[in-house]
């Protein structure tokens, strides 16, 4: 399943099941940069590595996907959206922290929202994706609710 069906299934089991929904946006910060002075087959590696760190943060129950050039969409079922933004810092440090082949350090930046009941896809969507853009503006690696 792709990232964007697996978020219209979580929608729905949420909804039914009235269990918590949050979701992360990911963006990478400066990573142009990367893509214009190293090429972008550094680029691509420093995806994989980004992909594996949230591979080793996050649940099997969580999904994962490329959402755009260098960012990142990551669904947490059954989160309230204070362990959502608890997973989401571990994951904003452990970026932070990591040393990336070729590039050295990189920083991410993080938007965080929850699903709430009269939500549509678009709504749900928009807060994180808005809360991204506030933590860009904030200076970047950093994490933002929305």
């Amino acid at each position: 399943m792709k990232i964007d069906e697996l978020i219209e299934y979580e929608i729905v089991q949420s909804s039914r099941y009235k269990t918590p929904l949050s979701m992360l946006i990911l963006d990478i910060d400066y990573f142009k940069h990367v893509n214009d002075s190293c090429g972008h087959q550094t680029g691509d590696q420093v995806l994989k590595e980004i992909s594996q760190i949230l591979k080793s943060v996050c649940r099997s129950s969580d999904s994962i996907g490329r959402w755009g050039g260098e960012e990142f969409l990551i669904l947490l079922p059954n989160t309230k959206l204070d362990e959502a933004l608890h997973v989401a810092e571990k994951i904003r440090q452990s970026i932070d922290e990591h040393i990336f082949t070729i590039v050295g350090h990189k920083t991410a930046s993080l938007g965080v929202s929850q699903f709430i009941n009269d939500d549509s896809l678009c709504s749900f969507l928009k807060r994180a994706d808005n809360a991204l853009y506030q933590a860009k503006e904030a200076g970047r690696n950093t994490v933002v609710l929305g």
